[in-house]
C-alpha cells in the first residue's frame, strides 16, 4: 500500500485520454496505424489503445455527437480552441526522422499535413486528423536521452 503522506504532485502521470468516435473499428485501426498498440476492445462500445509508458486512449462509441470542423495551424496546435484531442511525439529529435514517420503514415493512407520550416519550441511537427476529425499534432521528441 502506498503511503499517501509521501506522494508529491510530480508523481502523477496521465492515466487515460478519452476520445468519442463514430466508428470504433475504423478509429481503432487508425490509431494502430499511427504505431500505437491496441490493448483491448469491449463489446463494440469502447476500445483501449496503449501509449508508451502505459497511458491509455479510451475510444468510446459516439451517441451521434459530431466534432467541429478544425483548421490546421503552422505551429501545431489547431486554431479552434479545444478542437485538438492530444499531441503525440515520436522518439526521434530530427526533422529527417519526423519526415520518415510522416511518409510511413502517408504510405498507409493517412492524410498528413506538411512539416513547416519553423521550429516550434524546439520541435518539428505536422498535423493529422483521426476519422472523426479530432486534431492530433505529431512532434519530434524533447527527451534529453532516448
Amino acid at each position: 500500500m502506498t503511503n499517501t503522506k509521501n506522494l508529491e504532485i510530480s508523481t502523477l502521470t496521465v492515466a487515460h485520454i478519452v476520445v468519442v468516435v463514430s466508428d470504433l473499428e475504423a478509429s481503432c485501426r487508425f490509431y494502430t496505424e499511427l504505431g500505437l498498440a491496441p490493448f483491448v476492445a469491449y463489446g463494440g462500445e469502447v476500445a483501449i489503445i496503449e501509449l508508451q509508458g502505459g497511458t491509455h486512449v479510451l475510444l468510446f462509441k459516439s451517441n451521434g455527437e459530431k466534432n467541429e470542423d478544425i483548421l490546421q495551424s503552422t505551429t501545431g496546435q489547431y486554431r479552434r480552441r479545444f478542437s485538438e484531442q492530444f499531441d503525440l511525439m515520436i522518439p526521434g529529435r530530427s526533422r529527417e526522422e519526423l519526415e520518415v514517420y510522416r511518409q510511413g503514415l502517408i504510405n498507409r493512407g493517412i492524410v498528413a499535413g506538411e512539416i513547416p520550416d519553423e521550429i516550434f519550441y524546439g520541435h518539428h511537427l505536422f498535423c493529422i486528423k483521426d476519422p472523426d476529425g479530432h486534431g492530433i499534432t505529431i512532434y519530434t521528441s524533447h527527451r534529453i536521452s532516448e
